[in-house]
C-alpha cells in the first residue's frame, strides 16, 4: 500500500513506518516508474523495506544537478529511518557525495562516471555501494571508478544507458533480470 506524501515534493511512500527505508531517485528522463527503478522498489518492498519514491522530474530549463541535490536532500530528511539506503538512476548519481556524507549504502544504476562530482562521491563511500552499468553506455567509464573497497561493480555488455538492447526485448528482459538479482543480493546482505 502506498500513500502520496509529502507535499514539499511529489513522492509516494510505500510501507510507511518500516524499520528500514529505500529512497528511490529518478534519472533525468527515467522516472521511478520505469523498469529498473520499478523493480528496485519491488525488491525493496519484498525485502521488508519502506520506500520513499520521488515522483517528479526537473522542469524545463532548470539545472537538473541542482534539482536532484535539492530533492535528494529533502527526501533523505523526510522521516529518515535508522537504516536508509539510496537507489538512484543516472542523474541521481550526482548525490553520491550526499549518500557518502550521511554514511548510507547506495545503489547507482548507470552512474554518470563522466562527472568528477560523481567520482568524488563514489570515492568517499563509507558503506556498501553497488554500481551497475554497461559497455555501450557512453557515461560508463570503468577506468574512472575509484579504488574503494565499499564499491561493488556489475558490468553488463552491449546495453545502452537504460540498460536495454534496442530492438531486442528478450535481451533487455534478461538484463533487467540480472540487475534485479544484483539489487536483491545487495539489499539482502545489508545489516
Amino acid at each position: 500500500m502506498s500513500a502520496r506524501e509529502p507535499e514539499a515534493f511529489p513522492a509516494a511512500i510505500h510501507r510507511p513506518g518500516a524499520e528500514r527505508r529505500v529512497v528511490l531517485l529518478p534519472g533525468a528522463r527515467y522516472p521511478t516508474r520505469a523498469p529498473l527503478l520499478w523493480f528496485a522498489r519491488e525488491v525493496a518492498v519484498a525485502r521488508g523495506y519502506g520506500v520513499l519514491e520521488l515522483l517528479d522530474e526537473p522542469a524545463a530549463g532548470e539545472d537538473p544537478f541542482a534539482w536532484i541535490r535539492d530533492r535528494a536532500t529533502r527526501a533523505l530528511e523526510h522521516q529518515p529511518s535508522a537504516h536508509d539506503v539510496v537507489i538512484g538512476k543516472s542523474l541521481s548519481s550526482e548525490v553520491a557525495a550526499i549518500a557518502a556524507d550521511r554514511e548510507l549504502p547506495a545503489i547507482w544504476l548507470t552512474p554518470l562516471l563522466d562527472r568528477p562530482s560523481v567520482i568524488a562521491g563514489l570515492a568517499a563511500a563509507a558503506r556498501p555501494t553497488l554500481i551497475v552499468g554497461s559497455t555501450a553506455d557512453p557515461t560508463w567509464r570503468p577506468d574512472a571508478i575509484p579504488e574503494n573497497a565499499m564499491i561493488d561493480r556489475a558490468q553488463l555488455d552491449g546495453l545502452d544507458h537504460g540498460l536495454q538492447l534496442p530492438g531486442d526485448p528478450e535481451a533487455s528482459l534478461k538484463a533487467l533480470r540480472t540487475v534485479v538479482k544484483r539489487i536483491d543480493r545487495f539489499l539482502g546482505a545489508l545489516r
